[in-house]
């Protein structure tokens, strides 16, 4: 997919596409959240203190626990002591008190709870420390080789830092993956014991179209949010990190928000195993072979230039049997009014095992013939 954002550098002038401009954060980043393409960045790759945007990925392993029964969200688990004698935002919880997990994941969601939060990874590792060495491997997975986890609430620890760019790919895997648990990230307020929290995403409250995702604050990273929100069928992420204030990186995130959905679209070509052409086998058992793409291919667009892509498939020839469902046998070439945007690698879509003798030669006869 790297081959989209290329090709439009290649097609339009950074002059045309200027950045979001009255930015203040000391690094950002805003994503197409379909394609994962980056639309505009500073600074993304900077190591950064995330804050309590770490319990993003505490989130992630947790809603994976229970969706491997592990956990649920109706279990009622005891707090441990080391929990009501933990630094950052509480709840106040008490030693041996019982709370469900589902309250305990509001409370850390919503208020960024240190003491729900420390519940919640002793109930299911029994140490925080097995549970961030979890968050580590998952940070590994999935691409965010800036980040290194040494606690699950983003309290201030030497070398607990993520980046913009990390961020983003955790706020994507979050929304592709647990897309059931998105109204945990967009709750508003939680009451407890009598007590009501309020979210501190004021997006949720300014943007109807916001749906999460986090903020978070300490003095040695500043102000931090990561915000996701969808406007009509497009999806936006924006990573805020080290602004100075709350109304400053809550205008920042919007406006990466705001630049995300105005100058670009998103639009899904083709799903994945969905055909794009069946081209002829020689030496198969079938006569023809389905191509397309592995998983659902989405192009990223200036905004109204999509009636303008025009399409070419390429396809190596002969393509012999066996082939592999997988296997790289054509490609699509695209172009935006007749200058190249990239070339797509098309795989087939199912194996073609070798017919049989006869079959074999008759395609031999073809392939010396050429036809």
């Amino acid at each position: 997919m790297k081959l989209i954002w290329l090709g439009l550098a290649c097609l339009f002038s950074v002059s045309a596409w200027a950045v979001p401009s009255g930015m203040t954060a000391r690094a950002w980043v805003v994503i197409d959240q379909a394609s994962g393409r980056e639309l505009a960045a500073y600074q993304a790759d900077l190591p950064m203190a995330p804050a309590s945007l770490t319990q993003l990925m505490t989130a992630y392993v947790l809603l994976d626990d229970i969706r491997k029964n592990r956990l649920r969200l109706d279990q009622t688990v005891s707090v441990p002591e080391a929990a009501t004698h933990t630094d950052g935002a509480r709840v106040f919880l008490g030693a041996g008190e019982a709370v469900r997990v589902d309250t305990l994941l509001q409370a850390m969601l919503v208020h960024s709870a240190s003491d729900a939060t420390l519940t919640l990874v002793t109930a299911a590792d029994d140490s925080e420390a097995a549970f961030v060495e979890r968050m580590n491997q998952e940070a590994k997975r999935l691409g965010m080789t800036r980040t290194r986890f040494t606690n699950a609430s983003g309290l201030h620890q030497p070398g607990h830092e993520s980046s913009a760019r990390d961020l983003a790919l955790l706020g994507r895997a979050l929304a592709r993956d647990f897309p059931d648990r998105r109204e945990l990230f967009m709750q508003k307020e939680l009451v407890f014991k009598g007590v009501k929290y309020y979210n501190s995403n004021r997006l949720l409250w300014r943007d109807s179209t916001v749906n999460g995702l986090k903020v978070g604050r300490t003095a040695e990273a500043g102000y931090c949010m990561a915000a996701s929100a969808q406007r009509g069928d497009q999806r936006r992420i924006a990573v805020v990190l080290g602004a100075r204030t709350d109304a400053q990186r809550t205008q920042d995130a919007l406006r990466l928000l705001n630049y995300g959905f105005e100058n670009f679209d998103s639009i899904l070509l083709y799903r994945a195993q969905q055909p794009v052409k069946a081209v002829s086998l020689y030496r198969g058992a079938r006569a023809s072979v389905s191509m397309g793409f592995a998983q659902d291919f989405h192009l990223l667009m200036p905004k109204g230039s999509a009636s303008r892509v025009k399409g070419e498939v390429i396809t190596k020839q002969p393509i012999i049997a066996p082939v592999r469902k997988g296997e790289r046998i054509g490609t699509l070439r695209l172009s935006l009014d007749g200058k190249p945007l990239g070339d797509y690698p098309l795989v087939a879509l199912h194996n073609v095992s070798v017919a049989g003798i006869f079959g074999r030669g008759w395609d031999t006869l073809r392939l010396f013939f050429g036809k």
